[in-house]
């Protein structure tokens, strides 16, 4: 048996020394303090000595995964390594996350489900992209399935058509073609099925007014004209032709951008 001869506060707030039969033997929590009713004359047999030591251990990794809980949800994969990171014994790792799930403070079914609604509302995505970094993030396939249901194709489409709007007022300056080709390529990228971007892309007006579509005809034309330094005034008129079909610019906006350039006589 070994007598508790002193209890010293350290400089760390809610950290103390304590002292086993006149020498300094380990640090502990104020948690583990209270827990096991620790004062000074108590005795201690090697066994209660062994389950402070534990209980410290554990105390100092919840308080490691609480700091890392506190702004937000994580996922128990992104827990545990943030308890590796920081040096948490390995042999307590487990019991860190076992009591933060018996107080409900880790549930990755409850994180899937919030990450769903919010990727609905903040830094949109589709399902796909969604379902991806999930998993990443350690959630497994069924609860994201599961999370998922909250995302129905209405709700899809909803998000889809508003970034389609806002990702066609990015590309003003192409033809309307190439407008909804890379709309569609963003949406896709976004996560959101083929299928979901089309409808999204039929629901938003991304067509160009005449005007401003031979407007930007002349501007490729003329972009594509001067790259064109070598080769007879025919070839070059050609090459210059071939890029605005390339853009997606129809025939007859396509012949009055010609007639505008001087590609000198043969």
């Amino acid at each position: 048996m070994a007598k508790i001869t002193k209890i010293a506060t350290q400089k760390r707030a809610g950290r103390y020394n304590l002292e086993l039969d006149g020498r300094f033997a380990f640090g502990i929590s104020e948690n583990v303090l209270a827990k096991f009713g620790l004062m000074k004359g108590r005795e201690l047999d090697k066994e209660e000595i062994e389950r402070i030591k534990e209980a410290d251990l554990v105390d100092q990794g919840l308080k490691v995964a609480l700091n890392f809980l506190s702004p937000a949800l994580r996922t128990e994969k992104q827990v545990r390594e943030r308890l590796v990171k920081k040096e948490i014994d390995p042999s307590v790792i487990d019991k860190v996350i076992d009591h933060l799930k018996e107080q409900l403070l880790l549930n990755d079914a409850t994180y899937a489900k919030a990450y769903v609604n919010t990727k609905q509302v903040f830094t949109p995505k589709g399902p796909r992209a969604i379902f991806m970094e999930l998993k990443k993030a350690g959630v497994k396939e069924e609860l994201i399935e599961d999370a998922l249901v909250e995302y129905p194709e209405e709700a899809q489409l909803e998000v889809a058509t508003k970034m389609a709007e806002k990702m066609a007022r990015t590309h003003k300056r192409v033809s309307t073609r190439t407008r909804q080709q890379k709309v569609a390529q963003g949406l896709v990228q976004k996560g959101f099925s083929f299928d979901i971007a089309s409808q999204a892309i039929n629901a938003v007006d991304m067509a160009s007014d005449e005007e401003d579509e031979q407007e930007n005809a002349l501007r490729e034309a003329e972009k594509a004209a001067r790259r064109q330094r070598t080769g007879t005034a025919k070839e070059r008129f050609y090459k210059v032709k071939a890029k605005l079909y390339a853009k997606g610019f129809t025939a007859e906006i396509i012949e009055r951008a010609l007639e505008q350039l001087d590609f000198g006589e043969e």
